[in-house]
């Protein structure tokens, strides 16, 4: 069997530009990457959020918060107010660290959110008054102090 010069070299041409031809081919495409979704942090409306807190953060209305945060809060928010309360691991969304936002939100940002509820949040709007709502944005925005 006689190979030619022709076909030795062309033999060789492909066999050498053949793993050329497969990184061009296949090497120069970007990367799949997996695109992982940043949770977006949870807002109230504008207008809401640049509602003013009529009520004034005395010590009373801290107090009244406080009671309000021990009776109702506690169980998902956990006594420290940190977010791990002896009922958040059961949750599907993890209850805020309110020590954390204390002082980062406006007040009516925070009003919003204890009326409105949100996932595993619930609604108060129909167990607090008003007042009741604002005592407890008061005592969750004084938790800053005491850190």
């Amino acid at each position: 069997m006689s190979v030619n010069l022709k076909t030795i070299c062309i033999a060789v041409l492909v066999m050498m530009t053949l793993p050329a031809f497969f990184v061009w081919a296949h090497g120069d495409k970007p990367e799949k990457k997996i695109k992982i979704e940043k949770k977006s942090h949870w807002t109230s409306p504008t207008l809401e959020k640049k509602q003013i807190n009529p009520v004034k953060d005395t010590l009373e209305s801290i107090q009244r918060g406080k009671k309000l945060y021990v009776n109702n809060c506690v169980d998902c928010h956990g006594s420290n107010a940190d977010g791990k309360g002896p009922d958040a691991e059961y949750m599907d969304t993890r209850p805020s660290d309110l020590r954390a936002m204390a002082g980062h939100h406006p007040d009516g940002d925070m009003f919003w959110k204890i009326e409105n509820g949100k996932n595993d949040m619930p609604s108060w709007k129909d167990s607090f008054s008003e007042q009741q709502t604002w005592d407890l944005v008061n005592f969750i925005q004084n938790l800053k102090k005491d850190k």
